[in-house]
C-alpha cells in the first residue's frame, strides 16, 4: 500500500539526560510523568512508585481514576518493585496512509510517543510505550532483551478504572460450549459502571462509557501471533482488568497464556476519548496503531457488494441452477460478487467449473465458504477439516485460484487463544500470496489488521442477521442495530449481512421481522463493511420499488469520509458517508415510537439535489422524494423505521413494465443440460406485443456469438449442433437483457 508521506520530529523534554542522570525524576522526587496529545487536550499521567499506575485527563477534566499497570512472566515479575530507569525523547508521529476499505480510506496517524524503561529487583527490563492522540491514548509493554528461548506471560495487571457516576454499554464475552468466543452477545446498555457481566467470563471489547460528560471507549489493537486476544473482568469499584482467553475454549487444547521469544511486545491497550459520540464513531486510532501494509500492489483488492442465497435458502448453496440465477442477479444489480456459502462443496466438479466460468463471463466475482478446520477431530480428512492441514490447504488454494475465485470466507474459529490468532495470520498471508481477499466469520473482534493485510475485507464478531432464526433475535434487532454503530462497528468492518426485508424461516418456523423496510435499507449505510453480504432472496430484492433498486445498485461499501449526524446508543442513529462527491445518509429508529428528528447536514454542498427514501407506514412500501437541500431538514422516523438520503445529479429508474420483467425473469431453456445435436426449447415469458422487439442470441463462454435465432413465438425450438460445453442464451426485450446459462453434454 502506498504511503503518502511520513515524517518524524524529535522533541526533547526538559530533564531528559543520559547516563548517570537518566533516572533524574526519582532523584529529585518527581512522582509523575505526563505526556499530552499534539493538540494538548488529552493528557496521560504515569504515576511512579513500586507499582505503576496511570490516569487520563481531557481538557483538564480527569476521566479515569488511578488505574493499575504491570505484566508478569513465568520467570520474572514486572508488576511491583519496579525502578524507573529512563525515558526516551518524545517522538511526534505524523503520517498519512491509505486503506482499501473502512470508514475512511485516507487516514492521518498523528500522535506523541514516548517510551519509559523500568527494571525489576533482578535487573530485568520492561518498557512501557505510550502514544497520546488527539482522540485518545494507547500503551503497550515491551521486553527489549533478545533471546531465542520461549517465555510465558502468566498475568497482565492492566486495568481501566472509571468513576462510577456514569453509564456503560458493553457486550458480554460470549461463552458457548463449542463455539466460543464469537462476540455475538447483545449489548448490556446504559448500565452502571462497575456492573458485573452476566457471564462468568466477563466483558468483551469494545467497552463504551459515558462519564463526566465525556465518551470513552476501551479496546485493544495490533494483536499479532505472539499474544492471545484478551477481554476484561470488572468489579463494583469501576475497575476493568485485562484477562486472557479462557482455558475452556475448546478449539485447541493449548494453555491460554501467551508465549514468545524476545524481544516481545504486547498488543496496544487503547482508550478512545471525546466530548461527543462523533469522536468515538469517527476515530481511526485502531488502524493507526497497526503496522503498515505488507502488500505493495493492492489493485486486485476490491471492496464491494455480494449476493448470497444461504440466509434465505440454505440448501440452495449446492443448487447449481440457483447459483447461476444469483450470478445473473448480481450482474443485473452491478454488484461485484456472489458468496456461495456452506454446502457448495456438494456440487459436482463439472457444475462448479460451469459456475466459475459463467461468473467470469458475467464479470461477477465469486467468494467461497470454508470452515477454519478447528475442532473437527470427529470429521478427519473431510471437507470440514481441510483447512487445518497446510498441505491440503495449499491444494484448495491452488484449485480455487484456477477457478478465478476472488475471496474466501473462513468460519468457526471458536477461541481467542494464541494458537488461533496465529491461524488468522497464516490465512491472511497465504491468501495474500494468491491474491485472494478474506472474510473472517465466527471470529474474534477486529483489531486493525486491515491496515497490515488490506486483503482482509470484513469480520463478523457481531450478532447479525443469522440470529433471525428465532423471534427473540428478531425482537432484539431494532435496539441492537441502533447500538452497534456506537460499539462493535467503531473498531472495524462488520459482517452483519443486512438488508433482510423478509421473514426468516428456520426448521419450518417463521420469525417475524419487526423492523421496517426503511430500517433495513438504511443498514446498507449505517453499517460499515468492506464486503456487504446482502442476505435476502434475490426475488425479494427484484420486487422492490425502482428507486430503491437504483439506490442498491449505487451504494458503495468503501468510504472517503464518515460522520455521525446524530444519535444515542440503542435509541437511534443517523450516519453520513461520502464516496467521492456523493453522500449517502442512513438513519434507523431503535424504538417502537415514532419520532421526528432535525438533521444538521451542513457538510452537504449548498443547494444540492437529494433523494429521500422513507417508510410509508405500510410494510414493503416507500415514500421517495427528490428535493433541493436548503440548509435544514426534518425526518419522521416510523417505529422501528429508517430512511436513506443520497445526493444525486439526476433521477433514473426502470419503467413499470421493465420492473415486472426483471422481477419474474423472462428466459428459460429446457432440457438443461442437453445433448449435442439435441433440440432445445427456448421460452420467452413476455407479452405477445413485445415479441416484435425481442431477440435471442447464443454465445459460447468466451463471449463469441455462435448463433442468432429468430423468434417463432413465446416458445422457439433451437438445435444445438455444438461441441459439449457452456453456452449463454441472451434475450433482449427493449432495454432489458436476460441471460441463461445452458450446458451441452
Amino acid at each position: 500500500m502506498k504511503k503518502i508521506f511520513a515524517f518524524v520530529i524529535l522533541i526533547c523534554f526538559s530533564f531528559q539526560f543520559k547516563g548517570a542522570a537518566k533516572n533524574i525524576e526519582q532523584k529529585i522526587g518527581i512522582k509523575e510523568i505526563s505526556l499530552s496529545s499534539p493538540d494538548s487536550r488529552v493528557k496521560f499521567t504515569l504515576s511512579l512508585g513500586e507499582s505503576l499506575s496511570y490516569y487520563v485527563k481531557y481538557d483538564n477534566t480527569q476521566l479515569m481514576d488511578s488505574s493499575p499497570l504491570g505484566i508478569d512472566r513465568e520467570d520474572e515479575a514486572f508488576s511491583s518493585n519496579l525502578q524507573f530507569i529512563s525515558k526516551s525523547e518524545v517522538l511526534l508521529i505524523d503520517e498519512q496512509y491509505e486503506l482499501k476499505s473502512g470508514k475512511r480510506l485516507l487516514c492521518h496517524n498523528w500522535a506523541n510517543e514516548q517510551t519509559y524503561r523500568f527494571e525489576n529487583s533482578n535487573g530485568k527490563v520492561v518498557e512501557l510505550i505510550l502514544r497520546v492522540y488527539n482522540d485518545g491514548v494507547a500503551f503497550r509493554y515491551r521486553f527489549p532483551d533478545e533471546s531465542t528461548k520461549f517465555y510465558k506471560i502468566t498475568k497482565e495487571n492492566t486495568g481501566f478504572k472509571f468513576f462510577t457516576d456514569g453509564k456503560a454499554w458493553i457486550h458480554p464475552y460470549d461463552w458457548r460450549s463449542n463455539k466460543s468466543p464469537c462476540y455475538e452477545q447483545y449489548c448490556q446498555s446504559n448500565i452502571a459502571i462497575g456492573t458485573n457481566s452476566p457471564n462468568a467470563q466477563g466483558w468483551a471489547y469494545p467497552m463504551l462509557f459515558n462519564t463526566k460528560n465525556h465518551w470513552i471507549m476501551v479496546t485493544e489493537a495490533a494483536l499479532d501471533d505472539t499474544y492471545c486476544a484478551t477481554h476484561v473482568k470488572s468489579d463494583k469499584s469501576g475497575l476493568y482488568t485485562v484477562v486472557f482467553a479462557a482455558k475452556e475454549e475448546v478449539a485447541i487444547p493449548d494453555d491460554p497464556e501467551p508465549m514468545s521469544q524476545l524481544p516481545w511486545a504486547s498488543p496496544w491497550r487503547v482508550i478512545i476519548i471525546g466530548d461527543q459520540l462523533a469522536d468515538i464513531i469517527e476515530t481511526s486510532i485502531i488502524q493507526n496503531l497497526n503496522p503498515p501494509s505488507v502488500i505493495e500492489d493492492t489493485d486486485w483488492i476490491k471492496p464491494g457488494r455480494a449476493a448470497f442465497s444461504w440466509w434465505s435458502d440454505q440448501p440452495s448453496t449446492y443448487d447449481y441452477e440457483e447459483q447461476i440465477k444469483y450470478i445473473d442477479f448480481a450482474a443485473d444489480m452491478g454488484w461485484e460478487y456472489i458468496l456461495i456459502d456452506a454446502g457448495w462443496h456438494k456440487m459436482t466438479d463439472n457444475e462448479l467449473d460451469y459456475i466459475m466460468a459463467y461468473a467470469q463471463y458475467k464479470e461477477v466475482g465469486v467468494w467461497l465458504w470454508y470452515k477454519s478446520g478447528l475442532a473437527e477431530e470427529d470429521r478427519p480428512n473431510t471437507f470440514w477439516d481441510v483447512m487445518s492441514d497446510p498441505q491440503r490447504r495449499k491444494e484448495q488454494y491452488d484449485k480455487i485460484a484456477k477457478w478465478g475465485v476472488k475471496g474466501i470466507k473462513f468460519d468457526f474459529f471458536d477461541s481467542d487463544k494464541q494458537g488461533v490468532i496465529e491461524l488468522y495470520k497464516e490465512f491472511l498471508e497465504e491468501a495474500m500470496e494468491r491474491k485472494l481477499m478474506v472474510t473472517f466469520h465466527g471470529c474474534t473482534l477486529p483489531r486493525g489488521w486491515e491496515r497490515t493485510y488490506p486483503n482482509l475485507m470484513t469480520m463478523e464478531a457481531v450478532s447479525g442477521s443469522e440470529k433471525f432464526t428465532s423471534q427473540y433475535g428478531c425482537n432484539q434487532a431494532p435496539a441492537h442495530n441502533a447500538t452497534i454503530p456506537f460499539t462493535r462497528n467503531v473498531v472495524g468492518s462488520m459482517d452483519y449481512a443486512p438488508l433482510t426485508f423478509s421473514n426468516k424461516i428456520y426448521d419450518g418456523v417463521e420469525s417475524q421481522n419487526i423492523t421496517t423496510y426503511g430500517h433495513q435499507l438504511a443498514l446498507s449505510v449505517v453499517f460499515e463493511s468492506g464486503i456487504q453480504h446482502f442476505a435476502d432472496n434475490r426475488m425479494v430484492y427484484a420486487g422492490l420499488q425502482a428507486e430503491v433498486l437504483d439506490f442498491l445498485k449505487k451504494v458503495p461499501t468503501a468510504w472517503d469520509d464518515t460522520k455521525l449526524v446524530c444519535g444515542y446508543p440503542g435509541d437511534y442513529v443517523v450516519i453520513a458517508r461520502r464516496k467521492g462527491n456523493d453522500w449517502y445518509i442512513g438513519g434507523i429508529n431503535g424504538n417502537n415510537t415514532e419520532r421526528e428528528i432535525k438533521l444538521d447536514l451542513s457538510f452537504l454542498p449548498e443547494n444540492c439535489k437529494i433523494r429521500i427514501i422513507n417508510d410509508t407506514g405500510e410494510r414493503g412500501n416507500f415514500i421517495v422524494k427528490d428535493e433541493e437541500y436548503k440548509g435544514s431538514l426534518s425526518i419522521l422516523l416510523k417505529p422501528y423505521g429508517g430512511f436513506t438520503i443520497n445526493t444525486l445529479e439526476g433521477v433514473s429508474g426502470l419503467s413499470s413494465q421493465e420492473r415486472t420483467l426483471k422481477k419474474i425473469g423472462i428466459l428459460n431453456t429446457y432440457p438443461n443440460p442437453s445433448n449435442a445435436g439435441e433440440s432445445v426449447s427456448v421460452r420467452l415469458d413476455i407479452e405477445p406485443q413485445l415479441l416484435d422487439n425481442a431477440s435471442i442470441e447464443i454465445f459460447n463462454i468466451s463471449g463469441i456469438n455462435v448463433k442468432k435465432t429468430p423468434l417463432t413465438g413465446k416458445l422457439t425450438s433451437v438445435t444445438m449442433p455444438y461441441n459439449p460445453g457452456i453456452y449463454v442464451f441472451r434475450a433482449k426485450v427493449g432495454n432489458l437483457v436476460d441471460t441463461k446459462l445452458h450446458v451441452v453434454k
